[in-house]
């Protein structure tokens, strides 16, 4: 499956945070700290992380580039290029961790109240 690469302006070696407000969890979600590839947070809502390079660039797939693909452009990302072959995206147990690194949120997509 294809992905997308973005690029942000000045976020470089962080863990982006972009929050699907319209979709809640059916309970809250205990976010595992940075350490472990979290961030640390108890999330309400569906919630990317976004693991950004020193270039400020990250890879997401089409799927979910087309459901934050708002969020994105408001935060000040452009689309560098489509990408044919990505590197597999693992989650969970098992996962490649970047360590304990910076936590950026989006300034457009909070949590609700």
């Amino acid at each position: 499956m294809p992905g997308i690469r973005v690029q942000h302006p000045m976020a470089r070696n962080v863990r982006y945070t972009i929050v699907e407000p319209h979709i809640p969890y059916g309970r809250p979600f205990d976010c595992p700290p940075p350490a472990a590839g979290g961030c640390g947070s108890t999330h309400l809502f569906k919630t990317h992380h976004l693991n950004i390079d020193g270039e400020g660039a990250v890879i997401v797939s089409t799927g979910v580039f087309d459901r934050i693909k708002r969020r994105l452009v408001l935060d000040g990302f452009v689309v560098t290029n489509e990408v044919a072959a990505p590197p597999t995206i693992v989650i969970g147990p098992g996962a490649p961790t970047w360590g304990d690194i910076p936590i950026v949120r989006s300034p457009s997509s909070t949590e609700p109240i």
